[in-house]
């Protein structure tokens, strides 16, 4: 890949050559080769809930310890993000999401803000997420974002955080931003998992149920804003939420996880409309499933040798079918060769 870089209002130009790839500066009519001083790769995996509660007064708590109890699982399917690190004049930024320049990425942007903090120097940060799941539809991608970003800034930088500092970091911009309360924490630690404890990685407390053979197949409908549903939340279903996770903690059994995730979607109305008939044709073939929060997104978790019969039945609604592993272990560094 071939990147012209125009160093006075940093236009971005890719052309794709071969399988190498160089980055020329534009000085007048001349042209010089600028590479990175510094690149770091960081995965996180996806992430669904299935049901959660909120913490109490969460807004006057220390950022730290705000977060959700609750239960989901980990998908192996989900955000890598690429920091490259150049010299330049001035501080500046750019994001790209899939190849595409976007200007509206509000929790990547908070986190640059916050590792900037601690640079003497100036520098063009270039953020590269690869995201292979759909955005939008509750599958943990703006947290996985968050979390891979914050892991891959914190050693390009050489900022000497440690994991559980950066992650942190993660979460607090996803309580800034509204879009998440514990999606960080489970995506932090992989697995299925009963978060049995409110707080940010390295506080908030996760217990993992073993998912054995299974493997998630998910149908995204449409996407629903997270921020909008977590304003309205209601206590009921806080109280709900909180008998449901000590319930699983008894059982510790996958189908149930399955089952009280579709009562608390029920409860919360979401298995009306464009979900219900997917989620019907499911239970018509003895299948639990319920829907993502959050997003107009149906998932189930069936043996590994169920795949092609459950694909096929949600195959024939409309939407975005996905299928993943669990993704039994968190987020993770990955050097530039991987």
């Amino acid at each position: 890949m071939l990147s012209i870089i125009i160093i006075s209002n940093y236009i971005d130009i890719d052309i794709f050559i071969f399988s190498s790839f160089y980055y020329f500066t534009l000085y007048s009519m001349s042209f010089s080769i600028a590479v990175p001083i510094s690149v770091s790769t960081a995965y996180s995996p996806g992430h669904i809930t299935g049901f959660f509660e909120k913490p109490p007064n969460h807004f006057k708590d220390s950022p730290l310890s705000v977060g959700s109890r609750g239960a989901g699982f980990s998908i192996k399917k989900g955000v890598t993000t690429t920091v490259e690190l150049y010299e330049s004049f001035k501080m500046s930024c750019q994001i790209f999401i899939n190849g595409l320049l976007v200007k509206n990425a509000p929790v990547s942007d908070w986190i640059v803000r916050r590792y900037i903090k601690e640079c003497d120097s100036s520098f063009l940060i270039k953020i590269k997420h690869f995201v292979d799941i759909p955005i939008g539809f509750g599958l943990g991608t703006s947290g996985a974002g968050a979390l891979s970003l914050s892991y891959a800034l914190n050693e390009v930088l050489d900022t000497k955080l440690s994991i559980e500092q950066a992650a942190q970091i993660a979460h607090v911009a996803e309580l800034h931003c509204k879009t998440g309360f514990g999606t960080v924490l489970s995506e932090f630690h992989g697995g299925l998992e009963i978060r049995t404890s409110f707080g940010a990685p390295g506080i908030g407390k996760v217990t993992k149920i073993d998912p054995k053979d299974h493997i998630a197949i998910i149908l995204c409908i449409n996407p629903i804003f997270t921020k909008k549903i977590l304003s309205t939340y209601s206590n009921k279903a806080n109280i709900l939420a909180r008998q449901m996770v000590e319930q699983l903690l008894v059982s510790r059994d996958l189908k149930d996880f399955l089952k009280l995730s579709r009562k608390f979607a029920d409860f919360l109305g979401l298995t009306k409309g464009i979900c219900a008939a997917p989620l019907n044709e499911l239970a018509s073939n003895g299948i639990y499933s319920s829907i993502a929060l959050f997003g107009e997104t149906i998932f189930t978790l069936v043996p590994k040798n169920e795949e092609k019969k459950v694909s096929s039945i949600l195959g024939k609604f409309p939407g975005v079918l996905v299928v993943s592993d669990i993704a039994t272990k968190g987020a993770i560094l990955r050097n530039r060769d991987q």
